[in-house]
């Protein structure tokens, strides 16, 4: 088991309650954007418009809106996000970061 599904399901009760997030991408997802001619920074800010919790194979996932128009629409995973420091569920969202990443590695 990655994620305990309770712990996962109310982190994104939370989330949901303070949309929309305001967060940077990791420096992995603008990789990802850029083999796909998206020309996104790691400092550019995104906002989480939605989330979900899509089991232990997909982890809290979150719907984002990019700074400039694109035709598609993208869903990443949280742990491929950068929340600010200063909202009030990063600390919540980082243990989650790194529990989710520490057990993945481990399976």
């Amino acid at each position: 088991m990655i994620d305990d599904e309770q712990e996962a399901m109310g982190l994104v009760k939370r989330m949901k309650a303070c949309l929309p997030i305001f967060t940077y991408p990791s420096k992995e997802f603008v990789s990802l954007l850029k083999k796909r001619n998206i020309s996104l920074k790691v400092d550019q800010l995104l906002e989480i418009i939605d989330t979900d919790y899509l089991g232990d194979e997909g982890g809290v996932v979150c719907s984002l809106k990019f700074p400039f128009a694109t035709e598609e629409k993208y869903v990443v995973s949280l742990t491929h996000l950068r929340l600010l420091r200063n909202h009030p569920l990063a600390t919540d969202i980082r243990k989650y970061q790194i529990r989710r990443v520490r057990n993945l590695a481990q399976q």
